[in-house]
């Protein structure tokens, strides 16, 4: 098993069939420009676990800073593959996701998940997430 940032544009896009399980709207012919684009403006960087040369879980992640809590890592994206979910990859990505924040001197973890995820929401408590803020939207177009 290997967990690793996705940096070759294989390797990002080896990440698209688990990543669009999560991200169904996202076009596969426009997934690598789409991902590039987001790690030239915004610093988006995908992770990902590899293991039987299949990748098992992925995560959309990038690194920010508030004024009130300082540098984080806020996780976008994390999903496992439908077929190797409760297989322990989710929470070994988790789990690599706190070290890595750790090494880029985050003070916090921090993820948005859409209200419905329940059964996403009991696994970031058990592995010691708190609910900590609501987060509210407007569609401007």
């Amino acid at each position: 098993m290997e967990i690793k940032i996705a940096v070759s544009d294989a390797d990002i896009a080896a990440c698209f069939a688990v990543l669009s399980q999560l991200r169904p709207h996202l076009p596969q012919a426009d997934f690598l420009a789409t991902i590039r684009r987001l790690e030239a403006t915004t610093g988006f960087r995908l992770a990902s676990v590899t293991d039987d040369g299949r990748v098992r879980a992925v995560a959309g992640i990038r690194a920010a800073e508030w004024l009130y809590a300082g540098k984080y890592l806020e996780i976008e994206d994390l999903v496992t593959a439908e077929a190797d979910r409760s297989r322990g990859y989710g929470g070994q990505l988790f789990d690599w996701l706190v070290q890595h924040a750790r090494a880029q001197g985050c003070r916090q973890l921090r993820l948005v998940s859409g209200v419905a995820r329940e059964a996403a929401h009991r696994f970031y408590g058990r592995k010691g997430m708190r609910f900590e803020a609501k987060y509210f939207s407007m569609d401007l177009g």
